[in-house]
């Protein structure tokens, strides 16, 4: 548990840094870009992102969970035979799903806004490349996160992806570079991020590939098929949740591209939640995983305990740091069409359900009751919709964010409960009740304080405050073994890692 609770803490400084870096892109794209612009900026990453988690086809997830049950030494022929089926797949899937989108460009942009089509065939060519990069990131982001390399992975994505795109902000911002600079610059971006991962993945023993198909087995095939299919359709009904609210509501809220922005500001501030629960999953799933082929059923219980808690604190404190500085961000950030601090309240909430519970989905993939896991998410991605149908129109974005919160919670229950009946793992304990009071005691009386006039100083004291009584009371009551053991060791050792 060492070796994965050092390299969470790597990964979490990096996406903190990432955090802090995204904030200041959204500040700065939401001011400097004019706000149709702005909607097909922000919507093509998530389009992209859509088709990349349906065309992988769960070969990401499968080269994941499989990686270890193949050993460097006595299997490495068989090994690389399984790099090149989850890394082939996709890409030929990419190639078949090109060719209708060429074919029918016309019938996929009725959809939208008439005011926004022009915009949009434009840059048709950029949604499939920026699809392609997306598609062989996850591969090798897969790969790395199973050899426990999730640091290198947080970088590439948070801090060189959003720091490059930063910087085409501000080129765009001082008319340096006109949009459709920006926009190529925008997909070239991902296309570097592609050739860093590809390096790092090549430094290790066993990345290599294999064509010999006959090496594996009918029935080692038709495992790994299955596997992946299902998580292909888990995985895509997942992404659905996720991104389905803002592509509805180019169709449905009568702003069309110009509702995303103030949507997406709202939507990333509550992704901030989430920062500690995408730095610590890849390392807790991957030893939980690795314990689990290895039968080693009181570790996974122990490291399911300790991980889900773990997470829990570090995204209870982002949760109440962010409710604590809502009226700061609805100052700073420019008024669009919606209440930033409104809209961001909202789904912080589903997001604080979803990282306490988040490793609820590690369980479900590594045993035989994954297929439940798309079951669950099929059925909610059905309800979502119709409630997207039924809320958007009336409400816009508001309607919008409570079925994105509402959707979380409910999916998120109904999983513990499954998890807990079919496998006796359970992600809360007496660490997790010590710590929702913590946060308590903590947000009660900061946002009882009186507001200062300049919202940037105010966020920072207020933002002090909140990290010296929560780490503080942390320390004191020790929820957790692994915190209070980190924090002995760094004090001993005089180091972070």
């Amino acid at each position: 548990m060492g070796v994965v609770f050092r390299q969470s803490i790597k990964t979490t400084i990096v996406t903190f840094l990432g955090a802090a870096l995204g904030g200041v892109l959204i500040l700065v794209s939401s001011n400097m870009m004019p706000e149709q612009e702005l909607g097909f900026a922000r919507n093509l990453p998530i389009q992209g992102a859509i088709a990349s988690f349906f065309l992988s086809a769960g070969m990401s997830t499968t080269l994941f969970y499989y990686l270890h049950r193949y050993d460097h030494r006595q299997d490495s022929e068989r090994k690389a035979v399984l790099l090149s089926v989850c890394f082939l797949v996709p890409v030929l899937l990419f190639v078949l799903a090109a060719i209708p989108y060429f074919l029918f460009q016309d019938v996929w942009i009725r959809y939208f806004q008439e005011k926004d089509v022009a915009l949009l065939k434009r840059y048709m060519l950029c949604f499939p490349l920026f699809t392609l990069f997306s598609i062989v990131i996850l591969s090798l982001e897969s790969f790395l996160n199973a050899h426990i390399r999730s640091a290198q992975v947080g970088f590439i994505r948070e801090v060189f992806i959003k720091g490059s795109n930063l910087v085409l902000f501000l080129l765009f911002g001082f008319s340096i570079i006109d949009f459709r600079i920006f926009v190529y610059g925008y997909v070239g971006v991902n296309m570097l991020a592609l050739c860093i991962l590809y390096f790092l993945a090549d430094k290790l023993p066993d990345f290599r590939f294999s064509f010999n198909w006959r090496l594996l087995s009918k029935k080692e095939y038709r495992e790994i098929l299955t596997f992946s299919g299902f998580h292909a359709l888990m995985n895509a009904s997942t992404q659905l949740i996720g991104f389905l609210d803002t592509q509805l509501l180019l169709g449905l809220d009568e702003n069309g591209l110009k509702a995303i922005p103030v949507y997406t500001n709202a939507a990333y501030i509550a992704t901030l939640v989430s920062i500690p629960y995408r730095a610590m999953i890849g390392p807790s799933a991957a030893d939980i995983s690795k314990a689990y082929v290895q039968e080693l059923h009181d570790k996974v219980k122990d490291s399911y305990s300790r991980s889900g808690l773990n997470i829990f604190i570090a995204s209870l404190f982002m949760y109440v740091l962010i409710l604590c500085n809502l009226h700061n961000a609805a100052a700073i950030l420019p008024r669009m069409h919606g209440d930033i601090a409104v809209l961001t309240l909202i789904m912080i909430s589903g997001r604080l359900v979803d990282c306490s519970t988040g490793l609820n989905d590690t369980a479900l993939n590594m045993s035989p009751y994954y297929k439940y896991n798309f079951y669950l998410s099929f059925g909610l991605l059905i309800l979502m919709f119709i409630a997207f149908y039924l809320l958007i129109p009336p409400f816009g974005v508001y309607g919008a964010a409570f079925v994105y919160a509402g959707t979380l919670l409910v999916f998120n229950l109904v999983k513990t409960y499954f998890v807990w009946v079919k496998m006796r793992l359970n992600p809360f304990s007496k660490g997790s009740l010590t710590t929702l009071l913590i946060g308590a005691a903590v947000a009660v009386p900061v946002l009882l304080l009186p507001h200062s006039e300049n919202a940037y100083w105010d966020a920072i004291w207020r933002s002090c405050l909140v990290a010296a009584g929560f780490a503080g009371l942390v320390l004191w009551l020790k929820p957790s073994k692994d915190v209070s053991h980190y924090v002995n060791e760094t004090l001993k050792k005089k180091r972070l890692f």
